[in-house]
């Protein structure tokens, strides 16, 4: 296979594998009534865990060993990123998920700023105000709005900031990939996620839950997407121009958003669809910023957005 057929291939993998696994895991929610999305996320990891090693074998990556002090704040960012999302995606709308994601833009900004003494230039600090006009705008016309939700949504806005300030930091220090990095967290975020199981889910109604074949089939799909996410995640990003990348994110967004309304049938409030087009304006508008801002073609901290992880 080709390069460029390598790279469009990825490319439509991470597309379909983002929006599929958004989808089918509010579908598992909703549908198949299994509301038990901690235990959906070990599962996740359990199958990605696997999926490194298998890929290890095939000679995809090369192995890399990674000292467990850094290795584990990694995890620990992403285990409460990836925990705490996909409460949020369980108790909201997808259309209120995907706008808590893009918050994660000033709210690690925000981080950098008092914790680690990073300041931004004016030009990006602008783009920021219609980035939280537009979430905030949206959020209050969005009619399915609930306290726990936006618990688990603030909560996993904050963790998915930090994850990612975490993994920029010490994926440096460990001098790893993506790809090698993904190894040794996977296995950890895992079993993390075993351990939150009882306190976030009903393991007595887990235990008891109706496992039709339409449900298992359900679960296995969301787990390949899963694996799909971080798989083509790095393949997209270690082949593309961080624009391309930027580009196929804002597209992942819309393509979710829409998909939300439609595929579950929610009522769409114009107020909430301004929100959400000047909230993308002021993304795209970042993006373009920090693009010329890039003194150089690095890849691997040009995502605006968190990392799409499952």
């Amino acid at each position: 296979m080709s390069v460029n057929l390598t790279v469009a291939a990825g490319i439509v993998g991470n597309i379909l594998s983002v929006v599929g696994v958004v989808i089918t895991n509010k579908y598992i929610t909703e549908v198949d009534g299994f509301n038990y999305m901690v235990f959906l996320s070990f599962l996740h990891f359990v199958f990605t865990a696997l999926g490194t090693r298998v890929l290890l074998g095939m000679n995809t990556f090369t192995y890399k060993p990674a000292a467990m002090s850094g290795v584990l704040p990694v995890a620990v960012g992403s285990l409460m990123s990836v925990a705490f999302m996909n409460l949020n995606l369980a108790k909201n709308s997808v259309g209120f998920y995907q706008l808590s994601k893009l918050a994660c833009i000033p709210v690690t900004l925000l981080i950098q700023y008092f914790v680690y003494h990073t300041s931004v230039n004016r030009y990006v600090q602008l783009t920021l105000v219609p980035i939280t006009f537009g979430v905030g705008y949206a959020t209050v016309y969005d009619l399915d709005l609930n306290f726990v939700g936006t618990v688990f949504a603030i909560c996993g806005v904050v963790a998915t900031s930090l994850a990612q300030i975490f993994t920029n930091t010490y994926q440096k220090s460990l001098d790893c990939n993506a790809m090698q990095l993904l190894y040794h967290t996977a296995p950890v975020i895992g079993a993390g996620m075993l351990i939150m199981c009882p306190f976030f889910d009903d393991v007595s109604a887990l235990v008891k839950h109706e496992y039709t074949f339409d449900c298992v089939f359900r679960i296995v799909l969301s787990c390949c997407f899963a694996l799909g996410v971080n798989i083509s995640n790095y393949l997209v990003l270690g082949k593309t121009s961080p624009l391309t990348y930027q580009v196929l994110g804002h597209l992942k967004t819309v393509l979710i958003l829409v998909l939300g309304f439609t595929v579950f049938n929610k009522p769409l409030d114009v107020r909430n669809v301004i929100g959400v087009i000047i909230a993308m304006i002021g993304v795209i508008s970042y993006t373009e910023v920090r693009r010329r801002q890039s003194p150089g073609p690095s890849k691997s901290s040009s995502k605006p957005q968190s990392e799409d992880k499952a």
